[in-house]
């Protein structure tokens, strides 16, 4: 307090005549008129403490006698000759002194104005109040302070030195004043600390500063509450135990690499106008930098959030919290960590980062990439709701729980490829809108009897999907839109439930080489899905639709497909209908491009594979259809060889026409052993055939005699008929009794071929009833 701020009082001569009166500054803490109780100089009004500069200086009143009489006074036990409100005093030199006196009694520098306060290597057993004044330099480098700091307030507008100082007991700077630069380096605060609402107007360095505070769990040791850093605060390798930097902002660099928060730290509302670093941070309990704002880079990497024991709180939470710039938590570990609302405008990158318990992320928005390459969640992760609208990676990265991405909005790529879903995930009413991709991916939850432990059901894929390779012991992709081509070559599922909504664009699910052991495939009402099943297994698997079931078939590309244990008996009606045609497919403007063309050699091999099946589940009706198939295709096959085949040679090329005959012979006959009636007919209505012939006479002309001129035989035209047919089925069955024989030269050629015949078609009627009684190919 400046001179013309003292009130003179009526006291007698050997007092100091300076009061302070707060009615004069109303902004004063001290609520009453304080008199200063020190004697006054010999030559002045005032004592050394109150008097003006100028008059100390014409009296040779140096800084020494100050401290000499500040010394002296500790002696008294004048509880009030420690006090020196509104003083104007000089530099004060404390250097390597030992400050202590016969009492307790604190050195109140209340509203003083001191040049500068110098306790480097000394040590101060008295409590220091410098609240409300003003001091251009303060150093208290390696001091101890025994009693407690009250310098609320204070302005110091110099620099502020402390390093390696030890406070012993409270140190409150709240509100204080920092013009210059402010070093707390490898200082220790032992009791609790306060610098709320300071504001530190140059660097700040509380590098390697330690904290431990005597407060309860949920109190603060040190607090930076509502400060304000308007240059680069450096807090590197300090000691933190309870620290609270709530609504406090940084509006330069701040620096929290390795830091170690013991306890409780808490950052709600703060706001970091530049880089904000806490590379390599360890938190050894509860964290919470809910409703934060960093205006530029975040950098957490390698940081570690180990938690507390409370279960009912987070470990680590930034929720609300806002990133303008990139946020970089490459190799951080989190316990229980909360990013429910919080924004990231820039990029975010989890990179190898680990989740040990729940993560929850509901509702995130992240406007740049979100990498979680390689990051690893052992809880519960929640990312409900949320909207990523640049690319999400999350290559290699490994789910140890539940994961949940419902109503999730991708609005670019989204890389999941070789990531592990180790228990029930959910992507059910996601939206993809750039190309998605789970190349690789396992979904290995256990499998469950009601539910999917994947979940696509209602998720729409406004790109390209993509599975390959991707495992799933149980996936659902019930009500699932696909708008561009969804493939899943080579991918394994335990169980499956597939039923594809139609988009506005032709697409086309591809399932080449992949496997299917059981589930359902459902075509809805509306335009079919075409599936490619080409080099696919396919167990215990349903296909059905709704009202289209006398095409249902046509939708799925059989090709080379493993039929293993599928039930064919389930499509007899559609089968049968068709001819039991199982290749046909039916695509649309996306399908075109398969892996395998449907060649005769193909659908031959196709036919065989679905023969095998259907043996294996004892559907004979399917055996028998498709080997007739399978055989009728072979005869293709062979005789495109014989018409394409140039480096045949005549042998080669006969016996291929030989087989093409014999398989003619035998589709024509007895369908491949599989047209029981077709073989009866022949056998039992051919002779007759024979017989006709045998009746036109001429050439054919038996002792029977001609039908036009019976009377030449003395018969009627019914009985030379007759007689014919008889001889016809007498010939055919090798009885040849004698008594009618061939006279034309034609006659004696049809009679020797009907013994050959009688064979050949009895075995193959003999081979056919075989068939049907055993059931066998």
């Amino acid at each position: 307090m400046s001179r013309n701020e003292s009130t003179p009082a009526l006291m007698s001569s050997s007092s100091c005549r300076y009061t302070f009166d707060p009615s004069v500054q109303t902004d004063a803490h001290l609520q009453t008129t304080w008199e200063c109780p020190h004697e006054s100089h010999p030559e002045s009004e005032f004592c050394v403490f109150h008097m003006s500069r100028d008059e100390r200086a014409s009296l040779d009143v140096t800084g020494d006698d100050i401290v000499d009489e500040l010394r002296a006074n500790l002696q008294s036990p004048d509880t009030r000759v420690n006090e020196y409100v509104g003083a104007d005093l000089p530099h004060l030199s404390l250097t390597y002194q030992d400050i202590n006196g016969a009492t307790n009694h604190v050195l109140n520098f209340q509203h003083a104005d001191i040049e500068g306060l110098d306790l480097t290597h000394g040590r101060l057993d008295q409590g220091l109040i410098l609240r409300e004044a003003t001091v251009d330099r303060l150093k208290l480098d390696e001091a101890v302070v025994t009693g407690d700091v009250d310098a609320r307030e204070v302005t110091v507008t110099g620099a502020m030195t402390a390093d390696e100082a030890t406070f012993e007991q409270d140190v409150r700077f709240s509100g204080a004043t920092f013009r210059g630069e402010v070093r707390c380096d490898e200082t220790a605060f032992q009791g609790d600390t306060s610098f709320a609402d300071a504001t530190f107007h140059g660097t700040a360095h509380f590098r390697d500063a330690e904290t431990s505070g005597s407060s309860h769990v949920l109190d603060d040791n040190i607090t930076f509450a509502d400060a304000t850093f308007r240059d680069d605060a450096s807090f590197r390798q300090a000691i933190f135990n309870y620290v609270t930097f709530e609504g406090a902002r940084f509006t330069a660099g701040s620096d929290f690499e390795h830091v170690e928060f013991e306890g409780d730290a808490r950052f709600n509302g703060v706001r970091f106008d530049e880089m904000a670093d806490f590379d390599e941070a360890r938190f050894g309990d509860d964290a919470s930098f809910a409703d934060a704002r960093f205006m530029q880079l975040a950098e957490f990497r390698g940081v570690e959030f180990n938690g507390g024991s409370r279960t009912t709180h987070d470990d680590v939470t930034f929720e609300g919290a806002t990133f303008e710039g990139e946020a970089d938590y490459k190799l951080a570990r989190f316990r229980y960590s909360d990013f429910k609302d919080a924004v990231f405008k820039g990029g975010v990158n989890f990179d190898r980062a680990t989740f040990t318990a729940r993560t929850d992320c509901y509702r995130l928005r992240v406007d740049g990439a979100f990498d979680l390459s390689l990051a690893s969640f052992g809880g519960q992760a929640n990312f409900d709701e949320s909207e990523f609208r640049d690319a999400v990676v999350a290559e290699e990265a490994t789910f140890g729980s539940d994961a949940s991405f419902e109503a999730v909005e991708f609005q670019s790529n989204a890389r999941f490829g070789e990531a592990r879903f180790e228990e029930d995930v959910t992507f059910k009413t996601a939206t993809f809108h750039g190309p998605a991709s789970f190349r690789g991916t396992f979904f290995e939850g256990e499998l469950q009897h009601l539910e999917a432990n994947a979940s696509f059901n209602e998720a729409t894929f406004e790109a390209g999907a993509e599975f390959e390779a991707a495992n799933f012991t149980s996936a659902s992709f019930w009500e699932t839109t696909f708008r561009d081509r969804a493939d899943f070559r080579q991918s394994d599922f335990e169980t499956a439930r597939f039923r594809v909504l139609v988009g506005d664009r032709d697409t086309y699910l591809d399932f080449t080489d992949a496997t299917l052991d059981g589930g359902t495939i459902s075509q809805g009402s509306g335009e079919p899905t075409p599936y490619d099943l080409t080099r696919a297994t396919i167990g215990d698997l349903t296909l059905e639709g709704d009202g289209n079931e006398h095409q249902l078939l046509d939708h799925f590309r059989f090709c080379l497909t493993e039929f293993d244990r599928f039930d064919f008996s389930d499509h007899h009606g559609y089968l049968e209908r068709n001819d039991w045609t199982i290749h046909d497919f039916v695509g649309n403007g996306a399908t075109g491009q398969f892996a395998v063309e449907l060649t005769p050699d193909i659908i031959e091999e196709t036919y065989r594979k679905a023969q095998d099946s259907a043996n294996a589940v004892g559907d004979t009706p399917a055996s028998r259809e498709f080997e007739f198939k399978r055989y009728y295709y072979n005869r293709e096959k062979n005789f495109d060889i014989i018409l394409n085949e140039y480096s045949l040679n005549t042998w080669a090329r006969g016996k291929k026409v030989a087989s093409v005959g014999l398989n003619t012979l035998m589709q024509v006959t007895c369908g491949y052993g599989n047209r029981l009636p077709r073989i009866a007919a022949f056998t039992f209505l051919l002779p007759a055939l024979f017989g006709l012939c045998y009746a036109l006479g001429g050439p054919f002309l038996t002792q029977a005699g001609s039908v036009f001129d019976p009377a030449a035989v003395d018969k009627t035209t019914m009985e030379v008929l007759f007689d014919n047919v008889y001889y016809s089925y007498i010939s055919f069955s090798t009885v040849g009794y004698g008594d009618v024989n061939p006279l034309g030269p034609a006659a004696r050629v049809l009679a020797a071929s009907q013994g050959m015949l009688n064979g050949l078609f009895f075995t193959l009627l003999t081979f056919t009833l075989f068939k049907r009684v055993l059931g066998g190919s």
